[in-house]
């Protein structure tokens, strides 16, 4: 797991900072200000490579006398936090390593969920030469999630992962522990009972001779090839922690070492193409998941960092929030500076609540004409407490324009009812 990091004249604030919770971390802010980056920054300290071939540069500012840098401190086998750093060398543009050792190589499995659809997985045991290195990344692009890695593989030997279509029908027809785990991931993310995610039978589509896996429907089986963005992200991480811990067990098994007990997940944006239903459960349940039915409660650690931009997102861990495991942080524009910071968590309860947070910075949770509308009421009511002494023309337009924005049972009317009653009875 990542413990620290500090990025020093790289990305959009000058220099960030994070104490990272060993448990769940939360980054939320506007759009642009650096939070896809900043899990870019983690994959970077967790395994020395980029996500998605994804290249970090200098920001515009940067002096070669005073280099942009990553500071990191990973947890290691021995249960120390082990610092390491990667500068950037303006003569051969390339990140160098300082200070690595055995200890600072993490030992994490790691599963990165990226906005564009793909996933990377960093596996402990393997290298790419198949040698013990310390590690070996994978990325995935959406499509090869579905069909396999890499893509135009001609033999089983350039195959390195068969893909949804084939690995789900293939543990099926073999009835193995894979298939029947998966199915109880799918249901543990589920938003209830009466709508469990349920993947049944092959079927064949047109004049392909491949049985593509479908999805238990209440209206009947749907190919998962046409199943919707939400259903798919959701079936794509299911498949891909399956995958992941199953090929990581192999791996361990062959060269007779133990399974490692410590997992990392990076997830932006854990609300992607889902319903709200959904975005209200689906975090705490990704992280039981993980913990019981991949792990079978022999952990050591899981560690989550997200990006969100949903309030129900962030309600939906408030029993689950501890302090001494879990952070809140936060992105904000100040002026012409990205500040980054760890805020106080609180238990806030209703959305529209999270929306007026630090978090999220709303003056308010109605649409911008409602909001608009009730301001103007406010200032008025300010301006004029006795009613019947407000200025009759002005409190009708003021009427007018609540009417067009808010709904009858609007809970702003019993508030304007005194100055109501004064639109329909001028003096």
């Amino acid at each position: 797991m990542i413990t620290h990091l500090h990025l020093h004249q790289i990305g959009p604030a000058p220099d960030l900072e994070a104490e990272f919770g060993e448990r769940l971390n939360l980054v939320t802010g506007d759009n642009g200000l650096g939070k896809t980056f900043l899990l870019d920054a983690c994959w970077y300290a967790l395994t020395r490579t980029f996500p998605g071939s994804r290249d970090f540069y200098p920001s515009p500012d940067a002096k070669k006398s005073d280099p942009p840098v990553i500071t990191y401190s990973i947890r290691s086998k021995v249960h120390t936090d082990v610092k390491a750093a990667s500068v950037f060398d303006f003569g051969s543009q390339y990140w160098k390593n300082q200070s690595l050792s055995d200890h600072s190589i993490n030992q994490s499995l790691v599963l990165y969920a990226r906005i564009d659809g793909g996933f990377s997985i960093w596996e402990p045991v393997l290298s790419a030469d198949g040698r013990i290195k310390g590690g070996e990344p994978i990325d995935f692009t959406n499509n090869e999630v579905w069909y396999g890695l890499p893509a135009g593989a001609v033999s089983p030997e350039e195959t390195r992962c068969n893909g949804f279509l084939r690995d789900v029908e293939n543990w099926r027809l073999k009835n193995n522990g894979d298939f029947a785990t998966l199915q109880k991931v799918l249901k543990h993310l589920s938003v209830d009972a009466s709508e469990v995610i349920q993947i049944g039978e092959g079927m064949r589509l047109g004049r392909s001779v491949t049985e593509v896996p479908t999805l238990l429907m209440p209206y009947g089986k749907v190919p998962v090839t046409v199943a919707a963005s939400g259903m798919k992200r959701v079936l794509a991480l299911a498949y891909l922690l399956v995958w992941a811990w199953r090929e990581h067990r192999i791996s361990s098994d062959i060269r007779q070492e133990e399974p490692t007990r410590r997992m990392v997940l990076l997830f932006d944006e854990v609300e992607a193409h889902l319903h709200p239903k959904w975005q209200r459960i689906f975090l705490p349940a990704l992280h039981e998941v993980v913990r019981s039915l991949l792990m079978k409660n022999e952990v050591d650690s899981v560690q989550i960092i997200a990006t969100t931009h949903s309030p129900l997102v962030m309600g939906s861990v408030e029993e689950l929030w501890n302090d001494e495991t879990d952070r809140l942080f936060d992105f904000d524009l100040e002026g012409h500076k990205v500040e980054f910071e760890n805020i106080p968590f609180a238990k806030l309860g209703a959305a529209e609540h999270w929306l007026a947070s630090d978090s999220f910075d709303l003056p308010s949770s109605y649409p911008v004409m409602a909001q608009k509308a009730i301001e103007s009421a406010n200032n008025f009511m300010a301006a004029n407490p006795e009613p019947q002494a407000a200025p009759w023309e002005r409190a009708q337009e003021i009427d007018t324009d609540l009417k067009k924005a808010l709904g009858g049972d609007d809970e702003f009317w019993p508030l304007w009812k005194p100055y109501l009653d004064r639109v329909r009875v001028p003096s």
